[in-house]
């Protein structure tokens, strides 16, 4: 499987954290550089954390991934991507 680098981040795995009222409780955010994990490339992931990749979508450009949610027991949850075939889930552990 081929990756390209992520056009959220270029490839730097952090995105900015702009104005956002809560980054400095939010997970995944970095004060010395106001940024957050990118959600793009790995970071959306469960405990996941961002490579910088990403596949190609079905237009073979990079994919800017958008997820769509299906609840698939009491605490999971699947997410699919409608641009490429990437999936993952989360378990809320309620």
């Amino acid at each position: 499987m081929n990756y390209v680098t992520c056009p959220k981040c270029n490839g730097s795995g952090r995105i900015p954290a702009g104005d956002n009222k809560w980054k400095f409780i939010s997970s995944g955010y970095s004060e010395s550089d106001d940024t957050f994990k990118c959600d793009n490339c790995g970071g959306q992931y469960m405990m996941g954390i961002p490579t910088g990749k990403v596949r190609f979508d079905k237009n073979n450009n990079p994919c800017y991934h958008s997820y769509k949610s299906q609840n698939i027991g009491r605490c999971l949850t699947q997410y699919s991507c409608e641009n490429c075939d990437d999936t993952y889930q989360i378990d809320s552990g309620d």
